[in-house]
């Protein structure tokens, strides 16, 4: 495990965008500006913004109503102007109009209403009904792509689906959240699509319980095989995590 030091100076951005393709150029422009500081950077749905903003009680961040928003960090840990940097570079991206309104961060309190919005989405969400969501990750390059076709595809099965997705497009996870009472079928063709895309049914939160019937979409028949295993291996009397990932294991 490595361990960083404690950054001299944080900031950060909330930042409408006009499409996933104007975020990810957006993306490519601040890792050029800042480099390994850039520490975050979070996508949300309208729905999740308005959703959770709605949920605080707070007022929301930027006036601009638009497809996409964006919550950008950066970290200096030496006084190598990354902050200012930062700055110009969202400057120069709306004049560019790879964004279309942004605000930074100009105190600590600033600072923690921004990932406090962020960070209450996944509360905000349990509080609504027929909720079901997905922890996937989908290739950057192929994210947009991915978000049209599965939205398509979920209204299919329920035109009046909203999505509440949210995550940290930087590493190209997603938690897709959809709300709809015919959520097993919606999720079931975000999983297959997150597989043709390339990405994985599960991120950070792994596989579980709700994931097993999907785990073939992410894993080959071999290397589930080789995966129970090493289960049983390591835990011949199936005793630890019981019903994790493989029945009865």
């Amino acid at each position: 495990m490595r361990l960083h030091p404690k950054p001299l100076d944080e900031a950060n951005a909330f930042v409408a965008v006009p499409s996933v393709g104007a975020a990810l150029a957006l993306l490519k422009r601040l890792r050029a500006a800042v480099g390994p500081g850039l520490s975050a950077f979070e996508i949300m749905l309208p729905q999740a913004y308005e959703g959770v903003t709605g949920f605080l009680g707070m007022p929301r961040p930027l006036a601009a109503q638009a497809p996409f928003y964006v919550l950008a960090e950066v970290q200096s840990f030496r006084d190598d102007q990354a902050i200012e940097r930062f700055s110009a570079s969202l400057m120069e991206g709306l004049e560019e109009g790879v964004a279309e309104d942004a605000v930074v961060s100009q105190s600590p309190r600033e600072f923690q209403s921004l990932w406090t919005m962020r960070d209450s989405c996944a509360d905000y969400v349990r509080t609504r009904d027929h909720i079901i969501g997905g922890d996937v990750s989908v290739p950057l390059h192929r994210i947009e792509a991915f978000l049209g076709a599965s939205q398509a595809a979920v209204r299919r099965i329920d035109p009046e689906t909203e999505f509440l997705v949210f995550g940290h497009l930087g590493d190209g996870n997603l938690h897709y959240v959809i709300a709809t009472p015919k959520a097993r079928d919606a999720m079931e063709t975000v999983y297959r699509m997150v597989a043709e895309s390339g990405g994985s049914i599960a991120a950070e939160h792994g596989i579980g319980i709700d994931k097993k019937p999907w785990l073939h979409l992410s894993r080959s028949a071999a290397e589930i095989g080789t995966m129970r295993r090493l289960k049983a291996a390591l835990d011949p009397k199936g005793i630890l995590n019981r019903g994790r990932i493989f029945d009865g294991a």
